[in-house]
């Protein structure tokens, strides 16, 4: 027998086999009492969610039965209701509506004794429809409560209902209200995590779990619903609660399900208990396993001592072999496995160095550009002087001369010592107000900033990398939120079209603004250069990136600030040809 067999056979008779009678015999104990510590649980999350329903259903009976005394106490209500008075009637209409606010009810309805709704608490042309239908069969359900399909103006929902009936000047006034039942309700009737509340009834389905509700929206009838859940593996227990539905006396069913959950926990736990024995009985199978394959543990020592030898950096071990059993097939599979290991290496190093050089060659890219830019602004005084007033251009070359010196060196060091090799960015059409909607929607960037979004709709799109524009704006917004004393300010972000004061063009322009503490004159012209920081614990690095950001965008960036009042950062964009 190969040793793969022999090494299979020992651990099958030493290990699997009385580990897997262990396993049967422990998984039966522990299923069996955790499914009656669960039941127990079901059952008693039933009566408490029976208990709640019906002190719910109590809590409303009282406030019904104040409000009749409301009405009977109520001299316009009488007056409208008994002479008919006209400029009563709009009175009358809203009594429901504003009561049924004050109450914190979901649901109400006053009518006449038969069955004519005199003010409803949603819609208005409910008035003067006659419904004797639900007031009765309310009164006639035992307990005098039931759960109704009920509307308002923005859904249909499962309301709670409860009826009490008044006499004002010898006519009977029905009152009717409801409190509404949803997934959120039925959730707070729940105590315990792992239960879950379901309330189903032909034509409808609520639970207090969205991912249950999903798994159960196509059981046909209620009745299949316990099946369903049994079928999924959990403890399920029902009662029926009455129900009206279209005026008619029906059964809704309160269902508690347990998906057992705590006892795959305590499952888990097994396992882990059953792996340490496990590992016990792997150590004795591996001794044995040791003297089965002894002839052969030789040249396996051999090959673990090679395979030891391997580092990144030593790629060389040979694993050749002329073996035609097992060891000699694992040797070339190592030594297979050596050849890709090499090339991978080969292919890592070569793409860890193309990265490094696109870095270098992406910040060069920037730092050209901000060398140019200084070299153009003199160019254009200069013209601007040779067109105005020539006679002192020879003069201003002189103040200027500086400048272009230093520029034109400092272009000079970076030719000689970098190449470019800056991957290009993906530029599209990019609509800012969109763009900047989505960065204030998102995450708070805390609770006592106030956030300002000015951006015009109709403003022109810019062309350039989407990601390079959120990173711009991202670390513009978190700055200015930095500079808010004590976390609170404002932060406003707005645009226009307008000429663009240095490159004498129309541009859109972006300001984003802070009432912060400002930036000292001293530092304007440092804030944008890399590892420039005064803040504590900051890096340097989230205005300089900004720049080189907007420079990859085409856009320049520049900012006016005044201690104590705050900071506006400005981005000048290119207007794109549409």
């Amino acid at each position: 027998m190969k040793l793969r067999g022999q090494i299979l056979l020992g651990v099958l008779l030493i290990t699997v086999i009385p580990l897997t009678l262990v396993m049967l015999i422990t998984r039966s104990g522990v299923t069996r009492r955790f499914t009656e510590l669960d039941t127990r649980r079901v059952e008693d999350q039933m009566r408490l969610t029976r208990q709640d329903l019906a002190a719910k259903g109590a809590g409303l009976e009282n406030m019904l039965t104040s409000l009749g005394s409301t009405i009977t106490a109520d001299n316009r209500f009488r007056l409208a209701l008994l002479d008919q008075r006209e400029d009563l009637k709009s009175y009358l209409m809203d009594f429901a509506p504003r009561h049924m606010s004050l109450m914190n009810i979901d649901f109400l309805q006053i009518q006449a004794a038969d069955g004519e709704v005199i003010s409803s608490g949603h819609f208005r042309h409910d008035i003067g429809q006659v419904d004797p239908a639900l007031p009765r069969v309310l009164s006639l359900v035992q307990g005098g409560q039931a759960l109704i399909p009920a509307r308002s103006a923005e859904d249909s929902f499962l309301a709670l209902a409860r009826t009490s009936r008044i006499n004002i000047g010898g006519t009977t006034i029905n009152i009717t209200g409801g409190i509404r039942l949803d997934s959120s309700h039925l959730r707070d009737l729940s105590r315990d995590d792992d239960l879950d509340v379901v309330v189903a009834w032909n034509g409808g389905l609520l639970s207090s779990c969205e991912d249950l509700t999903e798994a159960l929206v196509n059981a046909r009838r209620p009745e299949e619903i316990p099946f369903l859940l049994r079928r999924r593996q959990a403890i399920v227990r029902s009662s029926e609660w009455p129900l009206i539905l279209d005026g008619r006396p029906e059964s809704a069913y309160l269902i508690v399900t347990h998906s057992q959950a705590a006892l795959h926990r305590a499952l888990l736990a097994m396992d882990i208990r059953l792996g340490i024995i496990l590992a016990l009985a792997v150590a004795t199978s591996i001794f044995m396993a040791i003297v089965l394959a002894n002839r052969i543990s030789r040249p396996l020592r051999e090959l673990s001592s090679r395979a030891q030898d391997l580092d990144f950096d030593r790629l060389d071990v040979r694993f050749e072999s002329n073996r035609k059993d097992e060891v000699g097939h694992l040797s070339r599979l190592l030594a297979e496995m050596t050849g890709r290991l090499r090339s991978g290496v080969l292919k890592l190093q070569d793409a860890e160095h193309r990265a490094t050089l696109g870095e270098v060659a992406r910040q060069v890219n920037h730092d050209i550009r901000n060398g140019i830019t200084p070299l153009r602004n003199v160019m254009r005084h200069m013209t601007q002087v040779a067109d105005e007033d020539p006679q002192n251009l020879s003069t201003v070359f002189q103040e200027r001369r500086g400048t272009l010196e230093d520029g034109l060196t400092y272009l000079e060091d970076l030719a000689a010592h970098y190449a470019r090799l800056s991957p290009d960015r993906q530029a599209r059409l990019v609509k800012l107000d969109v763009l900047v909607t989505k960065i204030l929607n998102g995450p708070s960037l805390g609770d006592e900033v106030k956030l300002e979004n000015r951006l015009p709709m109709n403003l022109p799109p810019v062309e350039a990398d989407p990601v390079s524009l959120r990173r711009i704006f991202d670390n513009l917004l978190r700055n200015a939120v930095d500079s808010l004393p004590d976390g609170r300010g404002t932060v406003a972000v707005s645009a226009f079209v307008e000429e663009d004061p240095v490159l004498e063009e129309m541009r859109i322009q972006v300001e984003v603004a802070d009432t912060g503490v400002g930036i000292p004159p001293e530092n304007l012209d440092k804030i944008f250069n890399d590892f420039f920081t005064t803040r504590a614990g900051g890096t340097g690095l989230g205005l300089s990136n900004v720049r080189r950001l907007a420079a990859d965008c085409g856009a320049r960036v520049s900012v006016k600030s005044e201690p104590d009042v705050g900071s506006t950062f400005i981005l000048s964009f290119p207007i794109p040809n549409l």
